[in-house]
C-alpha cells in the first residue's frame, strides 16, 4: 500500500523587492509566494517559482514557540507553549499567514504542515536558511494517509471559552476532533454547557481541561508523551498505518528534547523515522505490548515525523 494524500506545504511569503532574489536562492529557497503588486516583477527571476498571494484575508497566527511564566506552586518558572494547533483544527480550511523571525521560521512551516495548512509564513533574512531547511524536509517526507486521530469529540460554540479549552487540550495532549454531537466510535464528547460541563466550568479552563482528561483516563488516551512538556503530539492514519507528528516547541529558541518517551495504543511491529536535521536517526528502547507500543525519541530537535505499521 502507498500513501495517497498529498502532504500540504506552506510557503515563503516575501514581500521583498526583486533584486532580493540573490539572497533567497543563497539560502536555498526555490518557491515563493509574494503580493499581487509585486508578482510581474518577481516572475521575470530564472531560478525561483513564483505565486501571488493576498494576504488581507488571511487570518494572523501566533508566532510558535515557548515563554516561561512563575509556577504559582513553587518558585520555579514552567514553559508554557505557544501553539497554533487547535485554531489550525477549528479552521482546517482556513488561510494563515505568520510572521516569524528566524528560526521560529522553521517551525512555523512545520506547525502548519502537521496540521495540514498551506500557510504563508513571513520571516526577515536570517529566517531564510532555517525556513529553507524545513521545507526540503517537509517535501521529502512520504505523502500521509488518513485523517486525524481522536479520542474526544468537541462540540464547538464558537466561543472565545471553547477556543481555550481545544487549546489547552493541544497543549496537553489530548487528541480530539470537532464534531456535532455524539459520535459512537469515540472515547468521550464534550459539550459546554451540558449536564457534565456546565459553562461555569469556563471561568477556569485549565481545571476544565483536568475534568475531561480524568473523564477520558490516562489509560484510554491513545498517546502520552513523558519527560518533556513541549512536545505537542498528533496523530493522522487508521488503524494498522499510523503517522505521528512531533513538534518540539523550543525549537524556536535553539532548545532540543532529548530521551522522551511516548507510549501509543496499539501494537505496531515496523517503523520509520523522518526527523528534522537528523537522518538516520532511530527509536531506542522500543518496546510492543499487548495493548501498546512505547519507545523512546533520543532527541527532537524541531519536528519529526514517524509512520507505523503493525
Amino acid at each position: 500500500m502507498v500513501f495517497l494524500q498529498v502532504l500540504t506545504l506552506p510557503i515563503l511569503f516575501w514581500n521583498g523587492p526583486a533584486g532580493t532574489s540573490p539572497l533567497l536562492e543563497q539560502a536555498g529557497i526555490t518557491k515563493i509566494a509574494v503580493p499581487p503588486a509585486n508578482a510581474a516583477a518577481w516572475k521575470k527571476t530564472v531560478h525561483l517559482a513564483v505565486e501571488a498571494r493576498d494576504l488581507k484575508d488571511a487570518v494572523k497566527l501566533q508566532m510558535p514557540g515557548i515563554f516561561f511564566q512563575a509556577d504559582q506552586a513553587s518558585a520555579s518558572r514552567v514553559p508554557w507553549i505557544v501553539s497554533n494547533g487547535s485554531r489550525l483544527i477549528r479552521n482546517p480550511n482556513g488561510m494563515f499567514y505568520y510572521d516569524a523571525p528566524g528560526k521560529a521560521a522553521a517551525l512555523a512551516a512545520a506547525e502548519a504542515s502537521a496540521y495540514g495548512n498551506p500557510a504563508s509564513i513571513q520571516t526577515d533574512e536570517s529566517g531564510l536558511q532555517p525556513i529553507a531547511e524545513m521545507l526540503r524536509f517537509l517535501a521529502s517526507i512520504p505523502s500521509a494517509e488518513g485523517p486525524a486521530l481522536a479520542d474526544i469529540g468537541f462540540v464547538d460554540d464558537g466561543s472565545p471559552g471553547a477556543a481555550e479549552v481545544m487549546n489547552l487540550m493541544v497543549r496537553d495532549n489530548l487528541l480530539f476532533k470537532i464534531v456535532g454531537g455524539r459520535e459512537p466510535d469515540l472515547k468521550l464528547t464534550v459539550q459546554i454547557g451540558s449536564e457534565q460541563y456546565p459553562k461555569k466550568e469556563l471561568k477556569d479552563p485549565n481545571i476544565l481541561v483536568h475534568k475531561i482528561r480524568g473523564d477520558l483516563t490516562d489509560d484510554g488516551r491513545t498517546i502520552r508523551i513523558y519527560g518533556t512538556s513541549i512536545v505537542v503530539a498528533r496523530l493522522t492514519g487508521k488503524p494498522g498505518r499510523i503517522r505521528l507528528h512531533l513538534l518540539n516547541y523550543g525549537a524556536a529558541t535553539g532548545t532540543r528534547v532529548g530521551g522522551f518517551r511516548v507510549r501509543m495504543l496499539g501494537q505496531y511491529s515496523k517503523y520509520e523515522v523522518h526527523s528534522f536535521n537528523s537522518p538516520g536517526k532511530q527509536l531506542v528502547d522500543y518496546e510492543v505490548e499487548s495493548d501498546a507500543t512505547e519507545f523512546t525519541v533520543p532527541e527532537l530537535k524541531a519536528y519529526a515525523v514517524i509512520d507505523f505499521l503493525r
